[in-house]
């Protein structure tokens, strides 16, 4: 069965596929952006590392630009394991090329309107507290900081207190509505 992409007014979101995993980490311009998207993967980061991402319960997609459908972002929306009505998103990246074009917030937005659909109640993600750029395009697309998480990266040897933001399927339907 196809599954038809979730379209924005700019961007497709679809499935991810095996020939997209090239392109992810040549997005990673240097080591502190490659600690952000994947703080648990090794360097370098590639092509094969890429494919091994994402939950078991978890989706993998790829977001494409209108009309010349390129691949501009990737990001997975999973299910909390110990909350099945919490969703999260990890790996968000958009190609730095089209940063601020306002990908991220589209990818964000069609993460969680994803989510929402497949019954989510709540969708959740984790920052670095440094990755300014990043935290603005959650907010835009409607996440709230809701708190903070210390997490230890062993390949980093430390530990880095994360912000966690979130947003409810009712406060995401409230911002929706026009």
């Amino acid at each position: 069965m196809a599954v038809e992409p979730a379209r924005s007014s700019r961007a497709a979101l679809i499935p991810f596929a095996i020939e997209h995993a090239e392109r992810i980490p040549q997005w990673v311009r240097d080591e502190r952006e490659a600690f952000w998207l994947a703080p648990r993967s090794r360097l370098p980061l590639t092509a094969q590392r890429v494919i091994q991402w994402g939950e078991a319960e978890g989706e993998r997609f790829t977001l494409l630009a209108d009309p010349h459908g390129l691949p501009v972002g990737y990001g997975e929306l999973n299910r909390l394991s110990r909350d099945p009505g919490t969703y999260w998103l990890g790996h968000l990246i958009i190609d730095p090329t089209r940063r601020g074009c306002g990908f991220g917030t589209q990818l964000t937005r069609l993460l969680m309107t994803r989510g929402f659909a497949r019954g989510a109640r709540r969708v959740t993600l984790v920052v670095f507290p440094d990755n300014h750029t990043a935290i603005r395009a959650y907010a835009q697309a409607g996440m709230d900081v809701d708190g903070y998480e210390t997490h230890h990266f062993p390949l980093y040897r430390r530990s880095v207190r994360l912000t966690r933001m979130a947003i409810s399927a009712r406060e995401f339907q409230r911002r929706s509505t026009p």
